[in-house]
């Protein structure tokens, strides 16, 4: 009799479950080796200082919990426990030297949600590694957290009360029978936990997994794709994408898993979900676009493996899956060519050297004519990654606005430019003093590529409409500014531009974009747009949170012989003759 046992994970048998070859490892080493010239593993004291503090929260959490049983008239010594857990790309064991740390405090019902944003929040704003003003609790967040800087790393608190006086012994996390009774924020806040144990789970070899997974963030935010705040690629939607494909190649090298998540995803016909396991029970709060009109609507959906399952890209927009779908095609491309180069017998070198034009930096700032470019300033690190974090998380919603079918492509990158300006107050001014004042900027950049038919067009209302939304926080304190300019790409800051060797480019001179003529002949589009939104000084010379990956090192050989023209001569030629200034008010 035929078993019913399943022997594969996922939903469906893999599509293929041969052994890698010998040109597979090398070119899985070769990946690694890649990997690591760019520093994206941490280091073993990296980690000890992580783990630290980690621990350090863990503590102060705790005492936290026995305050607020002792001011409900329980004993200290006898007050329930609560336990810090993990997630996100620590958790995964893919993080970076300068990832933040995503934990979520599992609590007893004592321990309420306003106690932890105003009573948790002002104890560890008091730790002498963290300090005024670098705490901000956000209470409206769609998953209500507590931001915090404990040094230079960046911590994302969550919050999960749980319906029980005490926490069972030991903690499951994945025990569904803790959800009973929690709220909504709770259930998403435990979620990133629970998702997090299940996809180590759920892909058949994890070392493989956590390779590939390292790959595709760096390709991801090499390409200005990683953000989910912006509606593009988050570490969720990055995890659950490439377990997806370990699922599908359940035996395959580290380099395979990477190469056909590029050929399995640039094919893939949203808005069909992606999926790990099968659909949750009939629950109200788990994703499901038979039941539910608002998720039909979602364009790319990923779905999180735990239950109740979600939708983690509910916020992709059109313009952002088209940038998706643009990179994953170019990213087809490129490890085609690494996988060409393998079977070929290729030298290590010729391996590193191919892989290095997967991450290499996007073509983003060469691409396009026209951008608008955000500027969001403020008078110090603290208030900036504030304010910025704010605006960022209505930035998304402007590059919606933007984007006009028939009219207008709008694509948004999610690399901020980041920079310094000494400024004069008005005391200085008067006084005939030097500049005093540093003013801090990061600038976004939304790129706007308009059809060959489009004249004029009017985005006035777009950006007023997101001005006003943002400079309506209630949080926002004197220094905040936020600017909109409009950006000709001849105009665009230096440090826009990567360094980049010229062996790296294809020598190709591609004109922008702009469905504009590829002569550039015809007459470009205008469009109506406010230069200053605030009142902000201009930044002075700055730098780029991420640059390029440096020249290529003597390990590096070239494919041929050196492209005749650099990155800088090619934008030099794509911006002439230039756009015609968009007019200002």
């Amino acid at each position: 009799r035929r078993s019913t046992t399943r022997s594969y994970l996922g939903i469906t048998p893999p599509i293929d479950d041969s052994e890698p070859s010998d040109a597979d490892q090398a070119c899985s080493e070769a990946l690694v080796q890649t990997l690591k010239s760019f520093g994206v593993y941490e280091s073993d004291a990296g980690q000890a200082a992580r783990r630290r503090l980690v621990a350090d929260l863990e503590h102060e959490a705790q005492e936290w919990c026995a305050d607020e049983w002792a001011l409900q008239g329980g004993s200290r010594d006898d007050a329930p426990r609560c336990e810090l857990r993990t997630f996100g790309s620590v958790r995964l064991d893919v993080h970076a030297p300068d990832a933040d740390v995503d934990v979520v405090l599992v609590a007893p019902r004592h321990c309420t949600r306003n106690a932890f944003f105003e009573r948790l929040a002002r104890r560890l704003e008091r730790r002498p590694d963290v300090g005024p003003g670098r705490v901000m609790p956000v209470r409206d967040a769609y998953t209500p957290v507590v931001k915090l800087r404990a040094g230079s790393t960046d911590v994302d608190l969550l919050f999960a009360p749980l319906q029980r006086a005490a926490l069972p012994e030991p903690l499951d996390v994945m025990d569904d029978a803790i959800l009973e009774g929690l709220d909504d924020f709770a259930v998403r806040s435990l979620n990133g936990a629970r998702v997090a144990e299940l996809l180590l789970k759920l892909v058949p070899d994890v070392a493989a997994f956590k390779v590939a997974l390292r790959a595709v963030k760096r390709w991801a935010r090499q390409k200005g794709l990683y953000s989910n705040v912006l509606g593009l690629l988050g570490g969720v939607n990055c995890a659950i994408l490439v377990a997806f494909v370990c699922q599908r190649f359940p035996k395959a090298a580290p380099s395979t898993v990477v190469a056909k998540f590029f050929r399995v995803f640039d094919a893939w016909d949203w808005p069909n979900p992606v999926v790990l396991t099968p659909p949750s029970a009939e629950d109200a709060r788990a994703w499901n676009p038979r039941l539910n009109p608002r998720d039909r609507a979602h364009l790319a959906p990923i779905v999180t493996p735990a239950h109740p399952t979600m939708n983690s890209s509910y916020n992709v927009g059109e313009p952002q899956l088209r940038a998706i779908r643009s990179e994953l095609g170019l990213g087809m491309h490129a490890t085609r060519r690494v996988e060409q180069l393998a079977r070929s017998g290729a030298t290590p070198r010729q391996l590193r050297k191919a892989w290095r034009k997967l991450f290499a930096p996007s073509d983003f700032f060469v691409d396009y004519r026209h951008y608008v470019q955000v500027d969001v300033s403020a008078a110090d690190d603290d208030a900036l990654r504030r304010w910025t974090a704010w605006c960022e998380s209505r930035l998304r919603n402007l590059v919606v606005a933007l984007d006009s079918p028939g009219h207008v492509k709008a694509r948004v990158y999610a690399l901020p430019l980041e920079r310094e300006a000494l400024v004069v107050s008005a005391d200085d001014a008067d006084d005939g003093a030097e500049p005093r004042r540093v003013k801090k900027t990061r600038s976004f950049f939304v790129a706007l590529a308009f059809e060959q038919h489009v004249q004029h067009i009017d985005l006035t209302p777009c950006v007023r409409e997101f001005s006003t939304r943002v400079n309506s926080w209630a949080h926002r304190a004197p220094g905040m500014d936020l600017e909109l300019t409009h950006t000709p790409q001849k105009n665009l800051p230096e440090d826009c531009l990567p360094a980049r060797d010229a062996s790296d480019d294809d020598g190709s001179a591609s004109a922008p974009s702009d469905g504009e003529g590829d002569d550039g002949s015809e007459e470009a589009a205008s469009a109506a747009i406010p230069a200053r939104d605030a009142a902000s000084d201009e930044p002075s010379d700055g730098r780029a949170v991420d640059g390029d990956d440096g020249p290529a090192t003597d390990d590096d050989v070239s494919d041929g012989p050196p492209k005749p023209l650099s990155w800088a001569e090619r934008l030099k030629r794509s911006a002439e003759p230039t756009a015609k200034r968009m007019c200002t008010s």
